[in-house]
């Protein structure tokens, strides 16, 4: 893959927000970015990097396991909760570009366990080992939860909404989704086949996602409008937030929801291992997404969401 320029995506400190001393400019700050370019890095969240690392420790932990312990908790279907091995996922097919399966292992966790939050797809599977990663998903869903909430209200204020629980309000019972998604190295995965990536290009489904990500030279990439790749920016700390095909509509198409990728495994670095944690946020199911502007349709949220995660389930090879 040829080198590409680096995003120029705004760093949005949420410190201002949070305690209430200049909220206007963070509002105009997202409204800006996901105007633009569907993205942002997000300081002053106040989740702690030691729960951050910990958690990316006892996840790698799980997945150098052998295949045949991480097989105990194979996914029964592509969404419900558990280990998905390579071959079950191809986001390209989200909107009809054919690619090979994305060359990722991933765990999915849903937020039921949190309060108010309803299970959806079935129950969560917890390994059994490492023994601490049981708690520590627990706390980061907890943490990366009350992120994205807040994260909400920010988009009411930047959409020019007084209510600022106008989004908010239709994502306190879902059963958002944190996918951990390691990305092996060469050695692991093998060579990557012609228009083969660790995730294809797609856009996210939902609302908003919180990820957290490592930089390396096949990380993560976004589309410009023009059809140009670049590369997305990495701040230590930050985590990098992108709006949905669902906040897209709602605001009435006013912002973006960009398309990106994860790009293979490079031959240049064969050992490069990357992980990622990865929040998917949605409307509850029920909801009927009225855009805010222009004359598209009404979208009910779980319908939309049940039709794109069917797009991109595939039969293992």
């Amino acid at each position: 893959m040829p080198t590409c320029r680096m995003l120029d995506v705004p760093v949005i400190d949420l410190t201002s927000w949070v305690d209430g001393t200049d909220r206007a400019r963070v509002a105009a700050a997202v409204d800006e970015a996901l105007s633009s370019v569907g993205f942002f890095l997000l300081t002053g969240h106040g989740v702690p990097q030691q729960l951050v690392d910990d958690t990316r420790a006892a996840a790698l932990a799980f997945f150098s396991l052998p295949i045949e312990r991480k097989q105990e908790y194979r996914v029964d279907r592509l969404g419900n909760s558990g280990w998905a091995p390579m071959g079950l996922e191809a986001n390209g097919y989200s909107f009809g570009e054919e690619t090979p399966p994305d060359m990722k292992e991933s765990y999915r966790f849903g937020a039921h366990v949190l309060p108010g939050r309803v299970a959806l797809r079935g129950a969560n599977v917890w390994p059994a080992e490492p023994v601490e990663f049981h708690s520590l998903v627990i706390s980061y869903l907890r943490e990366i939860d009350r992120v994205h909430m807040e994260l909400l209200r920010v988009c009411a204020m930047a959409a020019g909404l007084d209510d600022l629980d106008h989004f908010a309000r239709h994502a306190a019972r879902n059963d958002n989704t944190l996918n951990i998604n390691w990305y092996p190295p060469i050695g692991y995965i093998g060579v990557p086949k012609p228009n083969q990536f660790r995730v294809g290009p797609h856009t996210d489904f939902g609302t908003i996602t919180v990820l957290d990500r490592q930089p390396g030279m096949g990380a993560l990439q976004v589309r410009l409008p023009d059809g140009a790749w670049v590369d997305a920016p990495y701040l230590p700390g930050a985590f990098t937030i992108n709006a949905g095909d669902m906040l897209a509509l709602w605001s009435g198409e006013r912002w973006r929801s960009a398309i990106h990728r994860v790009l293979p495994p490079p031959s240049a670095v064969p050992d490069e291992s990357l992980l990622s944690l990865v929040y998917f946020c949605e409307p509850d199911p029920q909801t009927m997404i009225h855009p805010l502007a222009g004359d598209q349709p009404a979208v009910n949220a779980g319908d939309y969401l049940r039709a794109k995660i069917e797009a991109i389930s595939m039969t293992e090879s």
